[in-house]
């Protein structure tokens, strides 16, 4: 009887462990840059290859086209659940990260942006690297209203191909224990373990992510905020303006592969934008004129007054309300304007210092990150080995004009992507420098409409 009853209850333990787990395996995949091998998806669904071993019917090869490799794996949540964790289980061979990188990103559907899961730190040359990803909050966010879950595998550039033995889900139902602890994760918390020789790695994810772009990757892009919006390009990225650009218009941009980048000003006041009435009272209509703080003297040249930065309090509710529309809107970063305003005391008339500027620069670079946006430092030469730890990019204009560039080392040695523009000059003359200094340069007409000439080119 005591055999019967332990055998009995072992059968349902062990039918309870299978019963709160969803198992999800890869039902389609599109590349939107690139190409992937014609294998069977099925052979993504369980983990065949370790150590040198290449049997080519047990995985699929990701190949980037001319520029990097960008694909999207397709999982259906199969019953709908109060689930309390995604597990991702992946197995990949190629390059080590030091000659290209290839990164696991999951959608957050909630938030409209991916992030980051973990990458091939850690992993040997052409050696069968096992991961798992484990994400613990806000799982809802990634199960959008088709039931689809999309994991995204992404190179940095075109050296070589990738093989995917293994890239499976599992969802685990809230209430119950499935018998796996393996791994020590903390809810929120992400770790790589890169010194694991034998090519396991635990990742658990669940903090922001925001695009971080690096000189390696040798992005192309479009600095486009007048006019009618052209999207056909074939670039990498898109820096549009925040207030005349609509979400559709982003939406389609970000369909097709790109990153999109959103454009204001951080350090100017512009009246024809709507916002300053809503958050400044004492403002009635495009053109207020006043000194009253946090507003400044006129810009020249441009209609447009300068700000006191020295007035967070002042100038935090709007700034904070441009990062949440980006947000909204489905931007991956923002690209604020005008951030060196003490560079310009006679026309500001206003006593700021390098300490002020560099006070109001890093709270705007916060302010993006907390809400998981990629932010770039534009222009502001002056202050860049001060501000490289604090922005993910830069972006400069007329650099080669002002024989300034130079200065953007600091960006790139420290493997951060450069954008910037030119708009007098040969394109032949200045792109062949910017292209051996790790630049993405354009020669831009300064209207900032859709003509371009990209440095790619040459």
């Amino acid at each position: 009887m005591w055999k019967k009853t332990y055998t009995v209850l072992l059968i349902s333990l062990l039918f309870s462990k299978t019963l709160f787990a969803d198992n999800l395996s890869v039902y389609k995949i599109t590349t939107p840059k690139g190409a992937v091998s014609d294998q069977d998806l099925s052979v993504l669904a369980s983990l065949d290859q370790s150590g040198n071993e290449d049997n080519w019917s047990t995985y699929i090869e990701a190949k980037p086209n001319q520029k990097k490799f960008v694909g999207v794996f397709y999982f259906k949540q199969a019953t709908a659940k109060q689930w309390k964790e995604i597990r991702i289980d992946a197995n990949t061979l190629g390059e080590a990260k030091s000659v290209q990188r290839w990164r696991f990103q999951l959608r957050d559907f909630e938030q409209r942006k991916w992030i980051t899961l973990g990458d091939n730190s850690g992993a040997l040359d052409w050696v069968w690297f096992k991961q798992r990803f484990t994400i613990k909050s806000n799982i809802a966010n990634y199960i959008n209203a088709n039931n689809d879950l999309k994991i995204r595998y992404v190179s940095n550039n075109n050296v070589d191909v990738s093989n995917i033995d293994q890239l499976s889900l599992a969802l685990i139902e809230k209430g119950t224990s499935d018998g796996d602890d393996s791994s020590s994760d903390t809810d929120g918390d992400t770790t790589n373990d890169s010194n694991d020789s034998s090519g396991d790695s635990s990742n658990d994810t669940g903090a922001a992510d925001w695009w971080q772009p690096s000189p390696a990757e040798n992005l192309t892009w479009q600095w486009q905020i007048n006019g009618e919006l052209d999207t056909s390009l074939d670039v990498d990225m898109y820096d549009v303006d925040l207030f005349d650009t609509s979400a559709a218009s982003i939406a389609e941009l970000k369909a097709s592969g790109k990153t999109v980048i959103c454009y204001f000003s951080a350090g100017t006041y512009e009246g024809w934008r709507d916002d300053w009435q809503q958050f400044f009272s004492f403002i009635s209509n495009e053109e207020y004129s006043g000194d009253k703080p946090p507003f400044a003297a006129n810009m020249a040249d441009w209609d447009e007054r300068w700000l006191d930065i020295r007035r967070i309090d002042l100038l935090a509710p709007i700034m904070r309300s441009r990062m949440a529309l980006a947000v909204s809107k489905g931007c991956d970063g923002v690209e604020p304007d005008n951030m060196d305003a003490y560079t310009n005391s006679s026309e500001t008339k206003l006593n700021l210092t390098y300490s002020d500027q560099l006070t109001y620069n890093r709270w705007i670079a916060e302010q993006a990150h907390l809400v998981g946006l990629s932010v770039g430092l534009k222009n502001n030469v002056e202050q860049l080995e001060d501000l490289v730890d604090h922005f993910d990019w830069a972006l400069n204009e007329q650099c080669f004009q002002y024989n300034e560039c130079e200065g953007y080392s600091v960006f790139t040695s420290s493997g951060k992507a450069v954008f910037g523009v030119e708009y007098k000059g040969s394109a032949g003359d200045f792109c062949a420098k910017a292209n051996s200094m790790g630049l993405s340069w354009l020669k831009k007409r300064l209207a900032l409409d859709s003509w371009r000439i990209g440095c790619e080119e040459y």
